[in-house]
């Protein structure tokens, strides 16, 4: 399981409920949960701080 899909589910919300908070549409957000789509700097960016971690590692880079 990748870490964005991870912190979800640790902090109990839903797809639709990330859409609302970071205004990535929660299709293209299970598309980076299941690997078929990777975001760019930007939004790997944007998805750090919604979640208050490094983008490091959010893309698998560090274990923090």
């Amino acid at each position: 399981m990748n870490r964005l899909k991870e912190l979800r589910l640790e902090r109990g919300l839903t797809l639709k409920y990330m859409e609302l908070g970071t205004g990535i549409n929660f299709t293209t957000l299970s598309k980076y949960e299941n690997n078929i789509q990777q975001p760019k700097l930007a939004t790997w960016e944007l998805l750090a701080d919604y979640f208050n971690v490094t983008p490091q590692y959010l893309v698998g880079w560090v274990d923090e």
